[in-house]
């Protein structure tokens, strides 16, 4: 995990929310990886912080295998849906969470405010569920020591 800067206090949205910071994960599909931190997170942090996930290329679907590993771990999938950058508000961010290494951060507007880490997780797309499984418990104990660090 990488520290490139968070929080951001030129941040306007995030001064307003400090007790409540808002995360975006971002991966390329919004498929696999990026919704299962954002359903982790909302749930790891008891509603304390603002999880959101968006993707490069959404393919506008949380796949099957996504769905299924996070109900095995205990976490809700219903309020998940695949979206891309533009659909979520990108001004009110504190902190970026890319999922896919540095890459995912070029994608972003260069004028924003908001801190980012850079985490490279393998995308499980069309693997087995037991992949699946690996890269959510991956993803989980990453969210665990992030939720950690801001609530």
């Amino acid at each position: 995990m990488i520290v490139l800067g968070f929080p951001s206090t030129t941040n306007p949205a995030y001064n307003r929310r400090v007790s409540r910071p808002m995360v975006l994960f971002i991966c390329v599909g919004n498929t696999c990886r990026s919704p299962m931190a954002e359903a982790m997170a909302r749930s790891l942090s008891g509603g304390r912080l603002e999880a959101l996930s968006a993707g490069i290329s959404p393919t506008g679907r949380i796949a099957s295998g996504t769905r299924r590993a996070l109900t095995t771990l205990g976490y809700s999938h219903r309020e998940l849906r695949s979206k891309g950058l533009g659909e979520v508000p990108l001004e009110e961010v504190d902190l970026v969470v890319s999922l896919i290494g540095r890459e995912g951060l070029r994608w972003l507007p260069l004028n924003l405010a908001a801190g980012s880490r850079v985490w490279s997780i393998s995308d499980p797309f069309g693997e087995d569920d037991e992949t699946y499984l690996a890269i959510a418990r991956m993803i989980e104990g990453r969210v665990r020591e992030l939720v950690d660090e801001l609530v």
